[in-house]
């Protein structure tokens, strides 16, 4: 059977929940520890809606049952007139359910303790932090010659699998500033064209690790906070550069695009490259891994 994933999206405001790139040079960033205040207070909805994907063998009878909602709530919700005709692999859209069934527990915002001034939910629903430094940010990336910006989650590192077309949810209110809607997979050979270029300058610029990173959304959050997702399959289509997005709803998918695997073995290298922007530099930049641990582990609430 199909595995089925759920998403937590404030229903009714832009309550926070607590669930368990661009610079070319590979050293010499400067650290980049302080950020938004200006996020505001927001409480926590009575009742979440959530994003369920489809499994092999689901009704809208057992789904309902399984969130304590009822059918008839689901198909209005999704404009569903005949309750047999679901489709695997679909996302539905759960209102009205209850925290504690979801699983969720609230966390305040702003917080003071946070590196960034806000707390942040986890872009993967259930995820923690890798259990593996190489797939946090500063740590190299000797395939390009430069140094990691971002959080990868992968499966089996992240506490909760992560496979291709998992849906990804911003973890703060905020803008979409880029969304690469109409993004085309580069071919192989431009792909060994980048892996020899950044051979032959010693790092990677910009223009190539843009590419490298391969369908992308970012997210302004305010007083110069970006998050970015990277390597994305798919888009919603209602996400474009302009869209409000609130905390919890589904921004993109995972994927594999823009990495050198992408092609030769297609969904070899599946995750979700994230990053927190600060600036011009992003999170932990400069910093050695215990600190930047813990600035991460601020920004989700996790200590």
């Amino acid at each position: 059977m199909a595995a089925a994933f759920l998403l937590s999206i404030a229903c009714g405001g832009s309550g926070a929940f607590d669930t368990p790139t661009s610079s070319p040079q590979p050293s010499g960033a400067s650290t980049a520890t302080t950020g938004a205040s200006g996020a505001s207070p927001s409480s926590t909805p009575a009742t979440l809606e959530l994003a369920y994907r489809i499994a092999s063998g689901d009704t809208i009878g057992g789904i309902a049952e399984k969130f304590g909602v009822t059918p008839e709530s689901i198909m209005e919700a999704n404009g569903l007139t005949d309750p047999t005709a679901l489709v695997v692999d679909d996302i539905l859209k759960i209102p009205g359910v209850n925290p504690a069934v979801a699983g969720v527990a609230p966390v305040s915002s702003p917080s003071s303790e946070s590196p960034i001034g806000f707390r942040m939910i986890m872009p993967v629903q259930g995820a923690c932090l890798p259990r593996d430094d190489n797939q946090m940010p500063t740590v190299p990336r000797e395939y390009r010659h430069g140094v990691h910006e971002g959080v990868d989650f992968f499966t089996g590192f992240s506490c909760v699998d992560v496979p291709l077309g998992l849906p990804v949810v911003a973890p703060a209110d905020g803008t979409v500033i880029r969304a690469d809607q109409e993004y085309k997979q580069p071919t192989q050979r431009q792909i060994d064209g980048l892996l020899a270029l950044t051979t032959e300058q010693g790092y990677t610029d910009p223009g190539t690790l843009d590419k490298f990173r391969g369908r992308q959304v970012w997210i302004d959050h305010g007083d110069g906070i970006v998050t970015r997702y990277a390597h994305l399959s798919d888009i919603p289509q209602d996400v474009q550069v302009g869209t409000k997005v609130t905390q919890g709803q589904v921004v993109a998918f995972v994927g594999d695009s823009g990495t050198p695997e992408s092609l030769a073995q297609s969904g070899y290298n599946k995750h979700l490259h994230f990053e927190i922007r600060v600036g011009d530099s992003f999170l932990g930049a400069g910093l050695p891994m215990e600190e930047v641990r813990a600035l991460y582990e601020a920004v989700f609430g996790l200590r």
